[in-house]
Formats: C-alpha cells, structure tokens, sequence
C-alpha cells in the first residue's frame, strides 16, 4: 500500500530528476510545478527552496560560455625551418619531409667568334631554370625510409630519386628504386652542395655509365669507414642529370646492367679536420648492340662539345675505377679524383680513356668544409654560415674555389679528343638556404685533333645561378 510519505517521497525524486534532465528553456515550467506541489503539501517548503536552487543552478551553467573541449592530442610534431616542413610522430615511428630546389642560371662564352669562322655554330648564350624539384621523403613504421624528387625545371618534368628504403638493420640500409649509384665523390654529392655551378669536365666520362638508374643498393659505415654497391638496371632516361640534354633516339636504345661499389676510409674526422681516401669501381654490361657517344659541354644550355667521341656503335662493356681523396683543415680544403674507364667493344680492340680533377676551396669568412662531413654517406654536405646575413648584422659565409680538370677520350681508332679546363669561383651563402654563384671557366689547352679543338684554347665563359634549398 502506497503512503501519503511514501509517494511524497517519490514526488520528491521525480521532481529533482525532471530539474536535473530539464534544460534552461523549461526553467519557467518547472518553477510551477514545484509550485503545485508546494501547495497542495507535495514537498516541504525547505524542499521546494532546494530543488528550485538546483535546478537554477542547472539553468545558469546551460546558458553560461562553455570551455571548448581540449583538443585530442594528435600524437604528431610538425615543423618548419630551414631543412624543410617536417610533420614526425610523437613515437618515431611515421615521418615526411618536404622540400625544394630552384636554381635560376645565366651563362655566357667570349671568344667563340673563332668558331664561325671555321663554319662552327655559336655556342649558346643566356638563362635557364637549371632546377626546380619538389623533393620528399619519409618514414613508415619505423623501418622503412621513402624518397620521391621530381624536377619541373625547362617545361620538362624528370624523374630524380624515387625509392623505398629498409633501415631495420642497425649501420646498414637496403634501398631499391631509381637512385644514384655509388660512384664518385662529386657525383654522389649534391648540386646544392658542391662548390661549383657545372661538375668538371672529368665527370663526362662517368656520366653515361653511373648516373641515376633502377636498381637495389646497400650501404653500410662505421666510425671511420663507409661502403655502398649496388646492381643497376638502366637509368629511366638517357639525360644524364647533370651532364647532357640529348634527345637522340639512337642513346635512348641503350639497354643493359650494371655493378657500382665505393669504399671510403676517413682516418681523420673533427669540426674543423677531416682527411677523406676512397677507392671505387663499376662495370657495366650493353645488351643488343646499342650506340654510346661520351662528350662534353661548355655549359648546361650550351650545344658546344669540345671532346667527343661520336657514335659508337659495337660498345659491349665498360670497367670503371679510380681512386678519391679529400682533405680539409680550418677554411681550407683541398679535393680530387681519377677515373679510368675501359671500353670492350665487339670485333674491336678495347679503348682506354681517363679524366682527372683537382679542386680547392678556401672560406674567407672562416667556416670549415670539414663540419659538414657525413661519414655514413661518404660525402660533405651543406655547409652552414657562421654569421647569416641579415639588415641587423652578419655577412654570411663567403668561400672562394678553383678547379682544374681534364678529360682525355682518344685511343685507338677512336679520336675524342683531349681537353684541359680551369675554372675558379666565388660563391656566397647569406643563408642556409640561399647562395649566389659565379664561376669563370677558360678551356686551357687541346691535343689539336680537329678544328673545334684548335681554336678551343681561345674560348673561355662565365655562368652565375641564384640558388634556393630547403
């Protein structure tokens, strides 16, 4: 049986959870409610005092501002400085980096004029957007590393790095896809790293055979040392990168593999030392008789070969090797190679060709190329003002170089020519990100073998680039 108290009791509860599940619209309804039940003796007057501040209270935290709710945390770090926007999660394990590169250049030769006169187009004159890559990379579940870097520059859309990379095993890494092979001090070194516009003359002879291309490559350091090799299809296209813009149809057919190994040894590494030794080989193997033709040019945009070899149709293989050195000590640095290259042809004797460089840099501003050693790479990288250029003070970092280079294709029966070239430069980082080259080159000297090459010593040309990275 259902008491006077008993359902007072429930009145009571019913009441306080229709205030409490009531919103601020129904404030004015409830209030009358409780007035009814005040009347007719439902719920004492105290009682009818402390649901009707309850459910004003109620009232008053509906209609207040409510704090926004904290934001989930997202579990990711995101930045942007001057290597690039990174995003890395919190717990290492998922990470991407983007980037860029624009290099804007002018060029220009003097004394060519010889050239007309012995029937010889003018070399080409004028700019160019030498660059203009739009470069990422990442990390995906800890152990696996990506790159994608495509270049936009001249209305033509290029293929540079683009590659998975296995980094589970602790000093060594597993890569496959389109990338460097491992060959060459200044090939392996980036464009925005090197203290020159154009790689060296010397670089012609590796081009055609250690450029870019498909393949699976292993890289592993120590302390002191570094080795990478790899196996090697063939490059996604025959503009070797940084040396030629040939569109001949007849290169294009070129078909095959190849085998790239580089081993450095650096006894010496400090901030401001570092004494670098390296020694590489390669060898490469032509499938379906295909054509080859090694040559040089003056500039980027320039059409001008002083070295060439021509077609060379009955080329069968190629064995490549030299040795690389490098030394740095405060602002100054000092650094070279060779490379000899051995060229099996079917039916034919085998062709020997050589090209050698030395360089030297020296940092007014006394920086040190040694800072920007990486041994696990075998290469220098960026170099970092001591002082960035800014209206409230700083100068940047101002380096001078010079480079001498030669280049030697004649053997046999095949008359590339030889060249000597000298080139010096003065280059200026306000920044990091920004540096402004100018480099002056004079062709010094020819073995004479044809009419180009005799009046090449009188040729010399500048070139300047305005350079962003990031």
């Amino acid at each position: 049986m259902i008491t006077y108290y008993s359902w007072q009791r429930c009145a009571v509860i019913f009441v306080s959870g229709l205030l409490l599940l009531g919103s601020a619209g129904s404030f004015a309804a409830d209030k009358d409610l409780l007035d009814i039940l005040l009347s007719n003796g439902s719920i004492s007057q105290e009682q009818y005092d402390e649901l009707l501040q309850k459910q004003q209270l109620q009232a008053e935290d509906l209609t207040a501002p409510q704090p926004a709710a904290p934001a989930a945390d997202s579990g990711v770090a995101v930045t942007l400085d001057d290597t690039g926007f990174r995003a890395i999660s919190n717990d290492g394990d998922y990470a991407i980096k983007i980037g860029a590169r624009v290099h804007a250049e002018y060029s220009n030769h003097s004394g060519d004029g010889y050239l007309r006169d012995i029937g010889v187009n003018e070399p080409e004159n004028g700019t160019s957007l030498r660059r203009a890559r739009l470069e990422s990379s990442g990390i995906v579940a800890r152990e696996w590393g990506w790159a994608a870097e495509v270049d936009f520059a001249n209305d033509e859309v290029a293929v540079k790095d683009f590659w998975l990379r296995y980094l589970g095993f602790e000093g060594l890494s597993i890569t496959v896809g389109n990338q460097k092979q491992p060959y060459s001090l200044s090939i392996e070194m980036s464009s925005n790293d090197i203290p020159y516009i154009e790689r060296s003359v010397a670089d012609f002879l590796l081009a055609p055979f250690v450029d870019r291309a498909v393949g699976l490559r292993v890289d592993t350091s120590g302390d002191h040392w570094f080795f990478a090799g790899g196996v090697f299809g063939e490059a996604l296209s025959r503009d070797f990168d940084d040396f030629d813009d040939s569109d001949d149809d007849d290169l294009r057919r070129t078909q095959g593999w190849g085998t790239s190994g580089r081993f450095v040894y650096a006894p010496v590494i400090a901030d401001r030392e570092v004494l670098h030794l390296g020694v590489r080989a390669s060898y490469r193997n032509l499938e379906d008789n295909p054509v080859l033709r090694i040559r040089d040019k003056t500039t980027r945009i320039s059409d001008l070969s002083i070295v060439d070899t021509g077609k060379i149709s009955n080329y069968d293989d190629a064995f490549l090797y030299g040795p690389e050195f490098a030394y740095s000590r405060g602002p100054f640095a000092v650094f070279g190679e060779y490379n000899d290259v051995s060229l099996g042809r079917e039916g034919d004797p085998t062709a020997d060709y050589n090209s050698w460089y030395i360089g030297s840099s020296w940092w007014l501003t006394g920086e040190s190329l040694a800072s920007a050693y990486r041994i696990d790479s075998g290469e220098f990288k960026r170099v970092d003002p001591a002082s960035p250029f800014s209206r409230a003070g700083g100068t940047g970092a101002w380096e001078l170089s010079a480079r001498y280079a030669s280049i030697d294709l004649t053997d046999k029966a095949i008359i590339g020519g030889e060249e000597e070239v000298l080139t010096l430069g003065v280059n200026w980082y306000p920044i990091n990100n920004v540096r402004f080259m100018f480099d002056w080159s004079t062709i010094l000297d020819t073995d004479k073998s044809n009419a180009v090459r005799e009046e090449a010593d009188r040729i010399s040309f500048i070139q300047m680039r305005a350079q962003l990275t990031y």
